[in-house]
């Protein structure tokens, strides 16, 4: 399964949120350990909103976005040249295998990439752990579904919670890796130094309103139609599911947040 089939299938509502991602939010556990001259990793790192945010952290230091899916780096760089950063390069590549140099970087850094990989977010561990300097820092960061808050949860999302989670699973994702992270990481072989929690939570009308966008595309797209397709429901199902996403999309008290799992690891200094 390639890494575009594990991750939810890259439509313009995905898009939209992964872009409205920021460094300040989705990376602030990692701030206080950055430093100007930092060489920076950013595995996974879609259309670049955190990137972009890193590098100024890190500035001049060098930074590297690595992701998988074409489109999304090339909007990346973009953003970058618009950001005016010459020093922030990305490319096409699989975090499992880095075409990378060993010990090349000072921080690496992922948000919601190893939950796609699953069994294999050992594996991009470990490649972090190879490619960055002995006392380099990995700053991982990953949902854990089981600690979902909807504000005004219908009947229709839950049934749209439960049908994610389980389309999820079938196309080899966790949803729950945000607890496993510490343990991955030691596995990997760091030194684990931090563990925090914060959320991602969308309640204002306009940030509801393309959380409910992202999802009724989800439903006309690739979760609706293995859901049918699977027999998991019927296409009546999918349209009280889509009613019950506008319906909640309406409502003034309506809010999403999905906690995640920080953890910093250091590789250790001498082996």
């Amino acid at each position: 399964m390639t890494g575009e089939e594990r991750a939810h299938g890259v439509t313009p509502g995905l898009c939209r949120d992964y872009a409205t991602r920021t460094a300040d939010h989705q990376a602030a556990f990692l701030q206080p350990y950055l430093r100007p001259g930092v060489r920076l990793l950013d595995i996974g790192s879609g259309p670049g909103s955190i990137t972009v945010g890193l590098a100024r952290a890190v500035a001049p230091g060098p930074v590297t976005g690595v992701d998988h899916d074409r489109r999304s780096v090339e909007e990346a760089r973009e953003r970058a040249a618009v950001a005016g950063l010459p020093d922030v390069t990305f490319h096409e590549a699989d975090v499992r295998a880095l075409p990378l140099p060993d010990a090349s970087f000072d921080v690496a850094f992922e948000n919601n990439v190893f939950l796609h990989l699953a069994d294999d977010a050992l594996t991009a561990a470990r490649e972090a752990h190879r490619v960055l300097v002995p006392g380099g820092l990995l700053a991982a960061r990953d949902v854990d579904a089981g600690s979902v808050v909807w504000g005004q949860a219908s009947a229709a999302l839950q049934e749209f919670d439960r049908l994610f989670a389980r389309w999820h699973q079938s196309r080899g994702t966790d949803l729950r890796l945000g607890r496993r992270l510490p343990a991955i990481l030691r596995s990997a072989g760091f030194t684990v130094i931090g563990v925090s929690v914060s959320a991602d939570t969308k309640w204002r009308p306009e940030d509801v309103r393309l959380h409910g966008e992202a999802m009724v595309q989800l439903i006309d797209g690739p979760f609706g139609a293995d859901v049918v397709e699977r027999q998991w429901a019927d296409v009546p199902a999918t349209a009280r599911l889509r009613d019950g996403v506008a319906e909640w999309m309406r409502h003034p008290d309506a809010f999403f947040a999905n906690v995640h799992v920080e953890v910093v690891g250091r590789r250790p200094a001498t082996a």
